[in-house]
C-alpha cells in the first residue's frame, strides 16, 4: 500500500471516529421543564448536524470508491462501513426531525 493511500485511510478513519463519537442526547433540564419549544429547536439543530454527518460519510464513501477496485478485502469493507454510517446518520436525522415536529406541535397546544 502506498503512502498516499495509507494517509487517506488514516484521515478517513479519524473522521469516522470523530463523527461516531459526537452523538448527543437532549438536555435533561428541558425535558424535566417540559419545554417543548426549546426541545423542538434542539432536535432541529441535531437533525442539521446529522445531515452534515450524512454528507460527510457520503463523501468519504466516494473517496473510498475513488481508490478503485479494491485489491485488498479491507478496502471494500471500508466502503461498506461508510455506506452503513451514511444510512445510519440519514435515518437518525429523519428521527430527529420527527421529534422536532412532535415537540413543536406540543408547544403549540400549550
Amino acid at each position: 500500500m502506498n503512502i498516499q493511500l495509507t494517509l487517506k485511510l488514516l484521515l478517513a478513519a479519524t473522521i469516522v471516529a470523530m463523527t461516531v463519537g459526537c452523538a448527543s442526547s437532549p438536555p435533561r433540564e428541558l425535558v424535566q421543564q417540559n419545554d417543548h419549544r426549546r426541545l423542538a429547536a434542539w432536535y432541529q439543530k441535531e437533525a442539521q448536524d446529522l445531515h452534515a454527518r450524512t454528507e460527510e460519510m457520503r463523501l468519504i464513501k466516494k473517496e473510498y470508491e475513488f481508490l478503485g477496485t479494491p485489491k485488498e478485502e479491507h478496502e471494500s469493507i471500508l466502503v461498506q462501513h461508510a455506506k452503513n454510517l451514511e444510512d445510519h446518520y440519514s435515518k437518525a436525522a429523519e428521527l430527529a426531525e420527527a421529534m422536532a415536529k412532535a415537540h413543536a406541535e406540543q408547544a403549540k397546544s400549550r
